[in-house]
């Protein structure tokens, strides 16, 4: 069992589930890119998922990038729980990044103790987590990029969140007073699949930013219901 797509196949989502994020990480990229070119930014979104009595991470949408690319491809991937920053931020609650670096040979030497090389990964990684009413962890917004102290920018990193924030509060208000025909259905809590696990020791949690929370969202299982 690999960390990826643990179960060997991709799981399908709900074009529903897909719609609701893919007008939001459409903000955020537009956010990011407003006033500066981000060389190779990717975003997406995972969500918590249970299959078979079993509890992974679920990659809900392609990435969203400037050049589209195979924006499907990856849709509907598994992961185990503890899978790198994403599994991080699931099993913190917390948001997790990049450390900032004095230049990119700092950063390129951090990398090389990871066994990792400069030309194959990312400058900068971001994850935040969205929390349900009962603290769980519901999705997690990740992105990345090749520019070099991206996220570790408070100010950058905080708008994202209130960002996450106003969608988070668009879902709640669904969640009392949904569309006709379209329901989220509950998460069935299982045991949970971890794998190698692990984070880079250029990652680190964000303390001093809260993550964004649902009052009454419990899960993300969007789908058009029987009428």
């Amino acid at each position: 069992m690999t960390k990826a797509d643990p179960y060997g196949n991709p799981e399908p989502v709900p074009p529903a589930s897909q719609l609701a994020v893919l007008p939001f990480l459409a903000a955020v990229d537009g956010y990011l890119r407003e006033d500066q070119d981000v060389p190779d930014l990717r975003i997406t979104v995972h969500r918590a998922m249970s299959r078979e009595g079993r509890d992974y991470l679920q990659q809900v949408c392609a990435y969203l990038r400037k050049d589209g690319g195979d924006w499907r491809g990856k849709v509907g991937r598994t992961f185990a729980v503890d899978t790198g920053i994403i599994g991080a931020a699931y099993e913190s609650g917390q948001l997790w990044r990049t450390k900032r670096f004095k230049d990119a040979r700092g950063l390129h030497a951090a990398l090389k103790k990871d066994s990792l090389s400069s030309d194959t990964v990312a400058q900068s990684w971001l994850a935040v987590p969205f929390l349900g009413p009962q603290d769980q962890v519901v999705l997690i917004l990740y992105a990345d990029c090749n520019k070099l102290n991206f996220f570790a920018d408070d100010a950058r990193v905080k708008r994202i969140v209130a960002m996450s924030k106003g969608f988070c509060r668009l879902l709640d208000w669904l969640q009392k007073d949904p569309f006709e025909n379209l329901r989220n259905f509950p998460l069935q809590k299982g045991d949970p699949v971890k794998g190698v696990g692990g984070v880079y020791s250029v990652q680190q949690a964000v303390l001093n930013i809260g993550p964004p929370r649902f009052s009454s969202v419990p899960s993300f299982n969007y789908e058009a219901a029987a009428a």
